[in-house]
């Protein structure tokens, strides 16, 4: 038995219901701890029919809601410093560089 599965995939999901496992709670994601540049990739997640909860119900019910899904923007000419605090992502040097 799974207490607490945190997981979008229902293919996940499913595979483990039909070998008898028993999930008692399927969590949600809490969006606040979706970082701003996977919104979009969350987003198209739950529009192809991931298991989304209550927390991004409305671009599951809504298709037009995901054209204003708008990940960070990243160009030539931003620093790569300031598009990673923007997305909140990992700050820091990889070894090596």
């Amino acid at each position: 038995k799974i207490h607490r599965f945190i997981s979008m995939s229902d293919m996940k999901h499913d595979a483990i219901v039909s070998t008898g496992i028993k999930i008692v709670e399927r969590v949600e994601i809490p969006p606040e701890m979706v970082p701003k540049d996977a919104h979009v990739e969350i987003a198209a997640k739950v529009a192809a029919g991931y298991h989304s909860g209550e927390s991004f119900k409305a671009a599951a019910t809504d298709p037009s809601l995901l054209d204003k899904v708008k990940g960070r923007e990243y160009t030539s000419t931003t620093e790569y410093e300031k598009s990673v605090k923007e997305g909140h992502g990992a700050q820091g040097k990889a070894q090596g560089a």
